[in-house]
């Protein structure tokens, strides 16, 4: 939460600046019955169940994002649904093309923001993805397809923004850089990974799954097969993690 004297800054700011929107400034919180009463810009806030941001869905319970990935499937399948209507129009090729253009791009918006979800909620894109390969198949299922495993996606995603975190150190996401492990002991595996960041801890799976601890025990994994020397760009890092993701899951 803000304090008093940054929240007096931001209205001055925007004053000056930007003219804020009360009505487009919603208040979404897990507290059945919120017994404090925020307001902005002199108006007062009301809970919501549910709030959009930036085409992303955020509710109340948990922050689990089930809401956010129900309406991306169902957006998914009505297009599913138009892509096998028009199936026998195109070979495999063209309906593969379709596919990741139109519907797996749907799917893959945002993935960093909602990829902490729990998997029941996550394997009902991975339905939507089996649907579509039966499609793009036809009627000879020996046909090959290059559609990877969308959470191989997610991760390789994932990793990709640590990279440029913690080695380009691009300004925007310097919020997110985590410090080097502090060393208390000698070990194997200290020796081995020198490099390894601080993990948060974490109590909870749910929060064990949101991306800072999870793609940081994810990067100190990746430093243990891959040396920091033998990366000199973020394709060439990218290529490489796909090779190696497999391994260490």
């Amino acid at each position: 939460m803000l304090s008093r004297q940054a929240y007096r800054r931001a209205v001055f700011w925007g004053h000056r600046q930007v003219k804020f929107a009360s009505n487009k400034t919603h208040l979404i919180t897990r507290t059945p019955q919120p017994t404090i009463k925020l307001y902005f810009d002199g108006k007062l806030l009301r809970p919501k169940d549910k709030v959009e941001i930036l085409g992303v869905t955020y509710d109340k319970k948990n922050l689990a994002f089930k809401t956010h990935i129900e309406n991306i499937v169902r957006k998914a399948s009505r297009k599913l649904a138009s892509l096998r209507r028009i199936s026998w129009l195109l070979d495999v090729r063209g309906r593969e093309v379709l596919y990741k253009s139109q519907i797996r791009s749907v799917m893959e918006y945002a993935p960093l923001t909602w990829g902490g979800a729990a998997k029941k909620h996550l394997d009902l894109l991975d339905r939507i993805q089996s649907r579509a390969i039966k499609i793009i198949n036809g009627e000879d299922p020996g046909n090959l397809n290059n559609l990877q495993n969308l959470q191989h996606r997610r991760d390789v995603a994932g990793l990709t923004v640590m990279f440029r975190i913690q080695e380009e150190q691009v300004p925007h996401l310097h919020m997110l850089r985590q410090p080097v492990r502090r060393i208390t002991r000698t070990t194997r595996t200290v020796e081995r990974v020198p490099d390894a960041l601080e993990q948060p801890r974490c109590r909870t799976w749910h929060y064990q799954r949101q991306y800072i601890p999870k793609y940081t025990r994810m990067w100190n994994a990746i430093l243990s097969y891959m040396p920091r020397h033998i990366v000199h760009s973020v394709q060439n890092f990218k290529t490489l993690v796909k090779r190696i993701l497999p391994f260490i899951l």
